[in-house]
C-alpha cells in the first residue's frame, strides 16, 4: 500500500479592498476568483486570483496540493482550505486558502485509489468502496495525492478494513481502525436474478399468440 507524494507548485494572486457579495460579482466578471488567505498565526485577508490558473492548478495538482503562493507584499506556503462552485456550471466562485508551516503537521484528508479493482470483480463478484478519504495528520512535505489500496486478493466476506492497510511511517492515520474501505460482494444474486429475467422472458415468448 502507498502514495504519490505531491508535487509543489505556485500560484499568484492580489490584495484587494472590495468586499461583498457585489464586489466578488465584479471580480469574477474581471478573470478572477475571490479568496481568503488564513493566515499562519496571522489575520486572514481578502484577496483575488486568477480564474484560469485556479483551474488548472486544482485540475492537475488536486485539492491537496501545496502552494507558493505569491503576492504584492509577500509570498506563503498555502494549502487549499476550500473550494466554492457554482451549481450550474460548476466553475469556482471562492477559495480559501491556508498558510501553513513546513515543520507542524496538518490535518488533511487523502483520496483512496483502488488497484487490482479488474482482478478481483473478475474473480469472484462486484467491488463496493465504503470509504472513499482517509483523515490523516502529517507534515505538509509527505501529504501523499492518494493513497493506493491494493485489493487484488480481496475475498467475498472479507472486508478491508483501515487497520489492514499499511500506510507511509510519515502519516498518523486518524480514522477508526475498523472503519471498512472496501468490500467484495458475490456476483451470485445478480447472476440468479439474470437467468431468471431470461426463464421468463423464454416462456412468454413460447406461449402461443391468440
Amino acid at each position: 500500500m502507498g502514495g504519490v507524494f505531491l508535487l509543489r507548485t505556485e500560484i499568484s494572486g492580489r490584495n484587494r479592498e472590495e468586499i461583498g457579495s457585489n464586489a466578488s460579482h465584479r471580480i469574477r466578471d474581471r478573470g478572477h476568483v475571490p479568496a481568503v488567505l488564513y493566515g499562519y498565526h496571522k489575520a486572514s485577508n481578502a484577496l483575488c486570483v486568477d480564474a484560469r490558473e485556479l483551474e488548472y492548478t486544482v485540475k492537475n495538482y488536486g485539492t491537496n496540493a501545496m502552494l507558493d503562493l505569491h503576492l504584492e507584499n509577500r509570498d506563503a506556503t498555502v494549502m487549499i482550505k476550500e473550494i466554492q462552485r457554482n451549481p450550474v456550471t460548476k466553475e469556482i466562485i471562492h477559495v480559501d486558502f491556508q498558510e501553513v508551516s513546513l515543520y507542524e503537521p496538518v490535518h488533511t484528508m487523502i483520496p483512496i485509489k483502488l488497484v487490482g479493482k479488474g482482478r478481483a470483480e473478475y474473480r469472484e463478484g462486484v467491488i463496493q468502496q465504503q470509504l472513499r478519504e482517509i483523515h490523516v495528520e502529517c507534515l505538509p512535505k509527505f501529504i501523499p495525492e492518494s493513497i493506493e489500496v491494493d485489493v487484488a486478493k480481496l475475498m467475498a466476506g472479507y472486508p478491508l478494513r483501515v487497520a489492514d492497510v499499511e500506510f507511509s511511517r510519515e502519516l498518523s492515520v486518524l480514522n477508526d481502525p475498523q472503519e471498512i474501505i472496501v468490500v467484495l460482494t458475490k456476483a451470485e444474486k445478480t447472476a440468479e436474478i439474470t437467468e431468471g429475467n431470461s426463464d421468463l422472458a423464454e416462456k412468454a415468448m413460447s406461449v402461443p399468440k391468440q
